[in-house]
Formats: structure tokens, sequence, C-alpha cells
């Protein structure tokens, strides 16, 4: 049996979706032996659980965009060279990337190793390593239809690799009107803020919150208020989703999996960085279909909350495809 390589790194928007494809693949039948993970150290704390075999490197990143990477372009040659000494004895079926800085490093392993390469692109918006690595690339999955800044030839709407048991129908698991809080795995100080001016103003005392925090932020725990839980992260978003009736988070992929469910969000797009193009593009194809609404202040918060409170948010119907079985059967047919 020929072997899979994924390559994932940083957050969980880019670790989680590699997760769940494996997931999906091994109860199809392809022997997780067979499937090796490439991540760097912020990824590797994602499969402490895992029996995959995990190879961690420390890979480079880049705040300046391409120049960069331009000028560390001699520790990327010497990542794709150390990682090529581990898996140039293997017989490789295919090599995936969920993106980010690793996406050119896998881009070249693909063509040093004559293997197919594949991508999967969350964002609306599509980053420089996706971008520069589509054009080696076999299928580049995405998660939005129409998605910018990438060959457009390579592109396989797949829609999202969603976190969630994509075969079970969403029921609310409790009868109080409950607001979820997210930031992502890493957590919002943003969203923080928003989620701490919420709990302590009177008007919203009876409504139930749901405080994802991330895993980097301080205990809130501190807070005085029965119907507020504080979570650093949440395993189970099956058990998240059931419980809340509308979301306020950041603007990344992961939106889609409150879309897919009909929830509705309230959105706080990132501001800084190349990131913000992408989460600002993300969240307006929401918001241009009644999904969300953009929110940047508490104010805003509140008046787009007393919207919903009178019923004229919460009848929402967005029919959004998940991409989990989709990729799942392209990859199985590579190995098999």
């Amino acid at each position: 049996m020929s072997k899979a390589v994924f390559f994932c790194v940083g957050t969980g928007g880019h670790v989680l979706p590699v997760l769940n494809i494996v997931e999906n693949i091994s109860k199809k039948g392809i022997n997780k032996s067979d499937i090796f993970v490439i991540t760097d150290k912020r990824g590797e704390q994602y499969f402490k659980e895992s029996s995959l075999e995990v190879i961690t490197y420390p890979f480079v990143s880049s705040t300046k965009g391409i120049f960069g990477y331009l000028i560390n372009m001699y520790k990327i040659v010497i990542s794709v060279f150390v990682i090529f000494k581990k898996l140039r004895k293997l017989d490789i079926s295919f090599i995936f990337t969920t993106g980010a800085y690793v996406a050119p490093v896998a881009a070249a392993l693909s063509l040093i190793l004559r293997t197919k390469f594949y991508i999967q692109e969350q964002n609306i918006f599509a980053g420089l390593g996706n971008k520069i690595s589509a054009f080696c690339a076999d299928r580049v999955f995405t998660s939005f239809p129409n998605t910018e800044n990438i060959s457009q030839k390579k592109v396989d709407f797949s829609g999202p690799v969603l976190n969630i048991d994509i075969d079970k129908v969403r029921k609310k698991t409790n009868s109080n009107l409950t607001i979820g809080f997210q930031g992502g795995s890493q957590g919002s100080n943003e969203i923080n803020d928003l989620a701490i001016k919420f709990v302590n103003d009177p008007t919203y005392h009876k409504i139930d919150v749901i405080h994802i925090v991330g895993q980097s932020n301080d205990d809130y725990h501190y807070i005085n208020r029965d119907n507020y839980t504080p979570y650093s992260f949440i395993d189970n978003m099956d058990n998240y989703y059931n419980s809340i009736d509308i979301q306020v988070s950041r603007a990344g992929g992961g939106i889609l999996e409150a879309a897919f469910l009909n929830i509705p969000q309230l959105l706080v797009p990132f501001k800084h960085g190349t990131t913000s193009q992408h989460q600002s593009l993300n969240a307006q194809f929401l918001e241009d279909r009644g999904a969300a609404k953009i929110i940047t202040s508490f104010e805003e918060l509140k008046t787009m909350l007393n919207s919903y409170l009178d019923d004229d948010f919460s009848k929402l119907e967005f029919n959004i495809k998940a991409g989990n079985d989709h990729i799942g059967k392209v990859l199985i047919n590579e190995i098999n």
C-alpha cells in the first residue's frame, strides 16, 4: 500500500481539516499506519492523542509577505532537503496541504518526489503560500465558490472540511437563549473583550454565554455569573453548536461550520496583515447571503443582537455543502 502525506502547520484552522480528512478516509478502509503528517511545534499539539506518525519541523513563516520568504530562502531549501530525506524511500501516492507557510515546501517536494499534489484553501481569498503552490497542484479544493487569488484552472469547489459530524441533524440541547463567542483555537483579544462586556451588561443577564477564550489566553473562571461558561478549547464542536442560538466570532474559514448548520453569526474580521483581506471577504460573502452580519464594536453587537431577538435575523436557511466526503473520495482513489 502506498503512503499518504499531509502537511499542516500552525493553528487549528489549518490542522483540524487534516484530522477530519484523515478520519474520513480511515473510516473507509485506509490504514492510519499508511498516513504521515508533517507539522510544526504549534500544530503538533493537535496530534498528542493520535496514533498517526507525525514529523515535526520548525518551518519558516513570514510576517513580511514574499520579502520575508526571499530573505529566508536558504532555510526553506534546508527544510525541503530535511523532509525529502525522510520521505524519499516511501512509495507516496500524494502530498496534501492545508496551506499557510508550509505550502511551498509541500509543493517543492511533490515535484522532487514526482507525486500527486493537492491543496485545500479555506478562505475566499487565497493566501500567498497557496497562490504560489497552486501552480504545482493537481487540484485545489476550495471552501468558497469563486475563490480569488489562485489559478482557476486547478480549482475544485468542494466546500469546507467541517470539524463536526456532518451526518447528524443539529438539535438544540438547552432551552435557554445562548450566545457563543469564539476567536479560533488561539483565541482573540477583541472577541474576548466583546464577550466580557456582554457578560457584564445587565441587559443580557438572562442569556446564557459559552465563551471559547483560546488556548493561549488567561483563565476567565473568575467571572461571577452562573450562566457564563468559559473554555480554553472545545474538542467536540458538535456539542458547542448544539448549545448556541447565535455566534460571535472572527471570520476565518471556520465560519462555514456555523453557516452549514444555519446558525446566525455576528462577525468581527481581523483587521491586520494579509489575514484581514481574506477575513473581510469571508464575512462579506456570508453577509451578502443573509447568513451573518459584520460588526465592529460592542454597540453594533447590541444592535444586531436586538434585531435577532426581534426575529429579524433568526429564520436562517443558508445551504452550504461540506467537502469532507468529496475530498476523501478523491484521496482514497489515489491511495488505491
